[in-house]
């Protein structure tokens, strides 16, 4: 780790080389994720020294707000192995990856593996659908139904901290307390 009255490491652009002591793995759908809740949760994570990389099922995702960015990876490319959790970004209506075996994989990978499991709003439908909620309290706007019909205590909460690693919220006004408890679970 460099000393911190030596000069940062700097790319071949004149950017700061960023180093990680960990990094988690965020999931988006293609459209509609909840970009302010987004930003708080990289911020947060960056800001204990932990990465994150994108993955979507395309390359180019647009956020709620219309925000379009590309993506780090595609969905069915990526592996939870090399990462301390997943984070599954909820998004408005029906959540499209609730459905997708890649999302559903890489969730029950993670969980297996004892990984941070954490979702906001809708997010949380994709996590009950690989199974990974039974015994747990957690909140999350838009799936009350498909948390308790997968075992789980819905409790309706800003932020939710279960056992087992699991962090989800509610919605996008859980911001930086959710950001404060993702920092908190990877544990750097």
């Amino acid at each position: 780790m460099a000393d911190e009255n030596s000069e940062p490491e700097m790319d071949e652009d004149g950017l700061v080389i960023q180093r990680h002591q960990s990094r988690v793995l965020v999931v988006l759908p293609s459209e509609g994720a909840g970009d302010q809740i987004l930003r708080y949760a990289r911020s947060s994570l960056h800001a204990v020294h932990v990465g994150t990389t994108t993955v979507a099922p395309s390359a180019i995702i647009t956020g709620r707000l219309q925000d379009e960015f590309t993506v780090d990876g595609t969905l069915a490319d990526a592996s939870v192995d090399e990462y301390a959790g997943i984070l599954v970004a909820g998004c408005e209506g029906e959540h499209p990856l609730a459905k997708d075996e890649d999302a559903l994989r890489l969730v029950r990978h993670a969980a297996g593996e004892g990984k941070l499991i954490a979702a906001w709003g809708n997010g949380l439908s994709v996590l009950a659908e690989a199974g990974v909620l039974k015994g747990l309290k957690v909140t999350g706007d838009g799936a009350q139904d498909v948390a308790r019909a997968a075992g789980a205590k819905y409790t309706g909460r800003q932020v939710e901290i279960g056992r087992r690693n699991t962090v989800t919220a509610l919605d996008e006004s859980a911001g930086m307390r959710f950001g404060q408890a993702l920092a908190n679970a990877v544990g750097i």
